[in-house]
């Protein structure tokens, strides 16, 4: 009996000590502003900050699970993809292709209900985009895009 409560009880700390080691990290520095550059009305924004920003951008907001063994390893895994893919946080930085091509991404995910990701609505209800939801933010990328090819001249990316 003492053994097996002192096997469960090396467990329980080695749960534990995995949990420390491997949350998500946060970096100190304040997150650069979203979609910086862009034009992009307030109500729009609203939408992506509550659907898109925590895998997409500096300015992820972790819940309490993400910093449980072995969950936070899948939530940090999807924050870095999701960032590789998309960081709405360096948006200036990205090349006039890079956010005419982001921006008929973001239309076509969006309009196909691709983004947010299921798993993800599973615990974050308030992200499901409603179809005017869906409907602001495909003119968002629409107008943008022409913004964008106006003022630089023609398009070079693909059209959704």
């Amino acid at each position: 009996m003492v053994r097996r409560s002192r096997t469960l009880f090396a467990l329980a700390g080695v749960i534990v000590l995995f949990s420390v080691l491997t949350a998500p990290t946060k970096s100190g520095k304040i997150p650069a502003p979203l979609l910086s550059g862009a034009k992009i009305d307030a109500g729009a924004l609203a939408i992506i900050q509550r659907s898109c920003q925590d895998c997409h951008s500096d300015r992820t907001r972790y819940p309490w699970y993400s910093y449980v063994f072995p969950v936070s390893w899948l939530v940090g895994s999807d924050v870095r993809g999701g960032r590789r893919h998309l960081d709405l946080s360096r948006w200036n930085e990205s090349s006039l292709t890079r956010r005419e091509r982001s921006l008929s991404e973001i239309a076509n995910q969006v309009k196909d209900r691709d983004m947010p990701l299921p798993q993800y609505l599973w615990i974050h209800g308030n992200a499901k985009l409603s179809d005017e939801d869906v409907r602001a933010i495909f003119q968002w990328t629409q107008a943008e895009r022409a913004r964008l090819i106006a003022e630089n001249g023609q398009a070079t990316g693909p059209q959704p």
